[in-house]
């Protein structure tokens, strides 16, 4: 298998949290659905190859600059007799974010091929927050290697046991529990969402009481799910 590494640094992201109507809030990286979502429509996939890339190519993320949150206040109006509540949409000013990708070597390659010259413009998950690559290095191939380890800085499995987060910069967020999606369940025209727990953080590391089982990109040990 090969390994794919995305350096992906949008002027904005949104990656929205369901279960909420009138706060409209990001998680503070890009979820698996979103991110196969993303490589998905550069490779100009329908649905259902989507989703069957969803559950063959493995995926890891670290949040290298967690950027400034934005908070943007608007009310929808209806009719004149309905009543006006205000929603709250939270956005990532200049995040940026490492994607690591993980698959057999046909479908890496033609990732590769289509992030640099994309069927549908990528964006970082809503149509408003386009895709932005780093130089022309922003995208890149690497052989990789199974290991574990206890040292990391990628989003990590909800379940992982953490020792002690060890800060690099003086902006951090420190690890928090998150439910986000990694698949869906389709019936009929109806998609559900499934979901998994992760621990995210940013701005530093973590040193883990048990071994992880890790993918090593160019010696970067990252967990891939």
């Amino acid at each position: 298998m090969l390994g794919l590494v995305v350096d992906a640094r949008p002027l904005q992201a949104h990656f929205r949290v369901p279960h909420s109507s009138l706060l409209l809030e990001t998680y503070p990286f890009p979820p698996k659905t979103t991110a196969i979502g993303m490589v998905a429509g550069a490779m100009g996939l329908g649905e259902r190859n989507f989703l069957q890339l969803v559950r063959e190519v493995k995926y890891g993320v670290i949040i290298e600059d967690p950027g400034e949150r934005i908070e943007e206040v608007s009310a929808i109006y209806k009719n004149p007799y309905s009543p006006s509540y205000p929603i709250t949409r939270v956005s990532l000013y200049k995040p940026r974010f490492r994607m690591f990708f993980l698959g057999e070597e046909e479908v890496i390659e033609r990732a590769y091929d289509a992030l640099q010259d994309p069927v549908y413009v990528p964006y970082m998950g809503d149509s408003e927050s386009l895709f932005y690559p780093n130089g022309r290095k922003f995208v890149e191939i690497l052989n990789v290697e199974e290991g574990e380890e206890t040292t990391l800085r990628s989003v990590l499995p909800g379940d992982a046991k953490i020792k002690e987060f060890k800060p690099l910069r003086k902006r951090i967020q420190v690890p928090r529990m998150y439910e986000a999606p990694v698949d869906f369940t389709v019936k009929g025209k109806s998609r559900r969402a499934v979901y998994g727990k992760f621990v995210a953080f940013s701005g530093g590391f973590v040193e883990l009481e048990e071994p992880l089982k890790v993918v090593l990109f160019d010696g970067e040990p990252v967990f891939v799910f």
